[in-house]
């Protein structure tokens, strides 16, 4: 891989993946302590499932899950440790925003870490909601209309 900092966003291709394309990247950044499978969520083989790559290789992944036609969930949204903090994920959170809309979706929500929260904030979502907690880890739900 290149050196994490000289990525430009020129550089980087937004991909569909399937589901288990997914899957290291869900394990390796969200649940390293669990078994891969934990990775998983009921519904994957339904779900719209997006990607970056950096010269073929999967660096950042996010998933949609539809709830109605105009509502879906942002679930499972992870980009490996080595990218973070260069816009990767904002790139591809915006493409899939845009994505959204142009199919007529009218809002997207996910169940964000507090440790994202200003993340989702810079990209227009609001916290809704009172904080809680998933295997001790602090979230917000986070919501934005598109």
């Amino acid at each position: 891989m290149k050196d994490s900092q000289c990525i430009k966003l020129a550089e980087l291709s937004v991909v569909s993946v399937d589901a288990e394309q997914t899957l290291p990247i869900r394990h390796k950044v969200l649940w390293p302590d669990q078994a891969l499978d934990f990775s998983k969520v009921d519904g994957d083989e339904d779900a719209r499932h997006f990607g970056v790559a950096l010269n073929d290789d999967l660096i950042s992944v996010a998933s949609i899950f539809f709830e109605t036609n105009d509502t879906a969930r942002l679930r499972k949204f992870a980009t490996l440790p080595e990218f973070q903090g260069q816009g990767i994920g904002s790139h591809l959170l915006k493409h899939i925003l845009e994505d959204l809309r142009s199919s007529g979706c009218s809002m997207l929500w996910c169940d964000g870490r507090e440790a994202a929260k200003a993340f989702y904030q810079r990209l227009g979502f609001e916290a809704s909601g009172e904080r809680f907690y998933k295997k001790d880890i602090a979230y917000f739900k986070m919501t934005k209309t598109l």
